[in-house]
Order: C-alpha cells, then sequence, then structure tokens
C-alpha cells in the first residue's frame, strides 16, 4: 500500500482549504486580489508554487471526468474552472475544445487524460486504420479489412492515440473504459490483452515508445473498471493481473445503484477489490446523480445527499487505509453546487488534512 502521508508545515496543511476559495476562475477573468492561481501573475507564484509543491508530494489524488455531452452548464466543462487542488481530469464524451484552459488546468499541476472505449478501436490495417489512406499503401497478405482475428494488431490505433492526445493535444495520458459492453467491434473480449499491451508501448510506466515530460514523467495510463470477477476474458485475473505492471492507477466505478457489474454496497465491501487491484484503487463515484443546475435530480429525492455521501466515505476509507485516492463520474456536475465543485473539495479535505493545524 502506500506510505503514511508525510507531514508538511502548516500552509501545506491549508492548501486544500486555501485552494476552496479560489474556484470559477475562466482564463481570461482578472484575478480576485491577485491571488487567483489561473492568472499566473507575479504575486501568484508563492501560492502556484506552493500548489505545485504539494502535487507533487505523497498525497491521497482527488480525481474526476468532466463530461461536456451538453446536458449540463459550459462553465462545468471548462478545464480552468476545475478545483486547484484536484489531480487527475478524464475527459469523457466531448471536451472543453479551449486549449487555453487545458494549459491554465495543467500549469495548477492538473493531469488530462482522455478516455476510450475499445470499442471504438480499429486493428492494424483495417478498414478505419488512417494508414490504409497513405499513397502507395498496400494491405498485407491475409488480413480481412473488416473483420478482427484473435491474430489482430493494435499498434496503429496506440501510436495514433498516442501522437493526438500527447504529442499534439500535449495532454497527460489516456483512460481505458475496462468493464462488460466495453468491448465489441474491432477490439473483441478475446482481443483485450492484445489491445492493451499496444497502449503500454505508449502510455504508462512500462512505455517503450514514449517521451518523457521535463519533470521526468511518462504518460499515465488508467485502467478504469467495475469488474470484480475472475476468468472469462476481462476478469482481473485474466486481463489485470499479468500486466499490473502497465497501470498507474485503477479507476474503480464502484457507483452506488443504477445497473452496474459490481454490486457492492459501500466501503464494507472495498476489501476485495484491494485484494484484486492493491493499492492502485482509486474508486469513484457516480456524479450522474449529483443534481442539475435546475435543481432536478436523476435519482430524486436523495440522489445528490447519497452521492456525497458515499464520497465523504470513500475519502474516509482511502486516509484510513492508505489507499490511492477517490473522486467522481462526472465531477462536472459538482460544479451545480455552491461553492462549485463543493463536493470533490470536501473530498480532498479529508484525504489530506496535513496537519491538525487549521
Amino acid at each position: 500500500m502506500k506510505q503514511p502521508i508525510q507531514k508538511y508545515p502548516i500552509w501545506i496543511g491549508l492548501l486544500v482549504i486555501i485552494t476552496g476559495l479560489f474556484f470559477s476562475f475562466t482564463s481570461t477573468r482578472s484575478s480576485l486580489n491577485g491571488k487567483d492561481s489561473t492568472s499566473l501573475s507575479a504575486d501568484s507564484t508563492s501560492y502556484l508554487k506552493q500548489l505545485l509543491k504539494y502535487k507533487a508530494s505523497d498525497h491521497l489524488l482527488a480525481v474526476g471526468y468532466v463530461v461536456a455531452d451538453g446536458n449540463d452548464p459550459e462553465a462545468s466543462t471548462n478545464l480552468s474552472n476545475l478545483p486547484d487542488s484536484l489531480d487527475i481530469v478524464s475527459l469523457f464524451v466531448g471536451y472543453d475544445p479551449n486549449p487555453d484552459h487545458w494549459r491554465a488546468a495543467q500549469k495548477k499541476g492538473i493531469k488530462i487524460v482522455k478516455t476510450i472505449a475499445p470499442n471504438s478501436a480499429y486493428f492494424d490495417h483495417s478498414v478505419n486504420d488512417p494508414i490504409t489512406k497513405t499513397p502507395g499503401y498496400v494491405r498485407p497478405a491475409g488480413i480481412d479489412p473488416n473483420v478482427a482475428k484473435s491474430t489482430s494488431t493494435y499498434d496503429h490505433y496506440a501510436k495514433n492515440k498516442y501522437m493526438e492526445y500527447v504529442v499534439q493535444n500535449r495532454w497527460d495520458g489516456l483512460d481505458v473504459d475496462i468493464e462488460t459492453g466495453m468491448f465489441g467491434a474491432e477490439v473483441p473480449a478475446y482481443n483485450a490483452a492484445k489491445f492493451l499491451s499496444a497502449l503500454a508501448k505508449y502510455f504508462g510506466p512500462n512505455c517503450t515508445s514514449c517521451t518523457i515530460n521535463p519533470n521526468g514523467k511518462k504518460p499515465l495510463f488508467i485502467y478504469d473498471t467495475d469488474v470484480i470477477f475472475k476468468g472469462r476474458n476481462i476478469g482481473y485475473d485474466v486481463l489485470f493481473e499479468p500486466s499490473k505492471s502497465n497501470y498507474d492507477y485503477v479507476y474503480f466505478q464502484s457507483y452506488i445503484g443504477g445497473n452496474r457489474a459490481w454490486r457492492g454496497s459501500g466501503t464494507q465491501d472495498f476489501p476485495p477489490i484491494v485484494k484484486a487491484y492493491g493499492s492502485k484503487f482509486i474508486a469513484l463515484v457516480n456524479g450522474d446523480q449529483y443534481i442539475y443546475a435546475n435543481g432536478g435530480q436523476d435519482s430524486a429525492p436523495d440522489g445528490d445527499a447519497k452521492t456525497l455521501a458515499s464520497l465523504l466515505s470513500y475519502a474516509q476509507w482511502m486516509k484510513d487505509n492508505n489507499g490511492g485516492g477517490a473522486g467522481a463520474y462526472r465531477m462536472s456536475r459538482d460544479y451545480n453546487h455552491k461553492p462549485v465543485f463543493k463536493n470533490i473539495r470536501e473530498a480532498i479535505q479529508i484525504m489530506n488534512p496535513g496537519t491538525k493545524s487549521k
């Protein structure tokens, strides 16, 4: 498991609380009393330095998904509005198109990763592989461009995603959705291991065809799942265990309610997940149940309250058990609380109180 969180001077203990005061700023808004970290003005240098030192420290991670599907305010998916103390944001179903907003988040030490579904990928030399459109291309013998086989490889897709996300967009990695229903099309479940192995060449701690950034970090590779069964093609013992060193973290979709593969009811059911996935385990709640901007809820009347209670219990469990961290799917909907992103901020304060002095 993780080593115990180090203790820092009082400013580190107060950092998460201080961060809660600096929210909801766009990259074009003027600073508030000269203290807006997104403006990176001269008098915010000290704050930013402290923030980045916190991000580099041994602490429990706060993560969340931004879902830009048009069902929430545009401001909620603006990456420059994210809480300063968030560690990783996953882009799911569309994303903020403004690179200035990406850079504003990254300057605060927030890592940006893109979520992909295997069933949207393509195998090498398939009809969907861009290489087939290059002048003079000749498809190798024995490959059906429309049908994936057990011998199909996925190196072209992996490289193209790396070039798009890491090289072109300068994001920080990849998040792969590993659950029932996510395999099919050109990546059938029996090819899951080959697909993930191809991605591991370009993403994660063992990547060999990747660039190490100035901080000595390789692109993140996040294993995102709700699988707690053994056997079959995507059982954790079949798919995760043999190649677990390829992944930086495991986001476990421990959603309460809904039609999920995981049938646990709360933190009392976390031990088997830790046994399967180890200290890389980060638990996520279902942010779909957060309140809408108009006051409605998907799971009325108390879905929002239950989701908050679950997130805070996850955060406390992670702190008590030296876990990896906690967060929320559709964390972007937490923007509808007052102050914005109130729930994830409370979770961060639980996980990383630093010293007891406030």
